[in-house]
């Protein structure tokens, strides 16, 4: 397995990370629940995330913290080339979501 840590500074109270953090995953747990994503909140501020697909199975861990979202995930070696790509699209998502919930915040 290989260890990828990646902080996403997303800029906003810990009060409004959290509502984005708890809406995004409920969200994937709607669309992709049935096809072998899993996600459960240990604590108000972490959740743990499991994905398996053709027999690869990736875990990873989300911390929302007063300043960032720190993703914690175990990828199997196999994946490791994929690193790069991986990272830019928990970005590129995770940013949609913050933007979204800037653009709602009261001026």
């Amino acid at each position: 397995m290989s260890h990828i840590t990646h902080d996403i500074r997303h800029g906003l109270s810990l009060e409004q990370a959290k509502r984005v953090a708890h809406s995004a995953l409920d969200d994937y747990l709607a669309r992709y629940g049935s096809r072998g994503f899993t996600a459960r909140w240990s604590s108000e501020t972490r959740a743990e995330l499991e994905v398996a697909v053709k027999g690869v199975h990736l875990a990873a861990i989300v911390d929302v913290l007063p300043e960032v979202l720190r993703v914690d995930a175990k990828v199997p070696l196999v994946l490791r080339a994929f690193k790069g790509t991986a990272i830019a699209t928990v970005e590129r998502e995770v940013q949609k979501w913050l933007h979204r919930a800037k653009s709602e915040a009261p001026a």
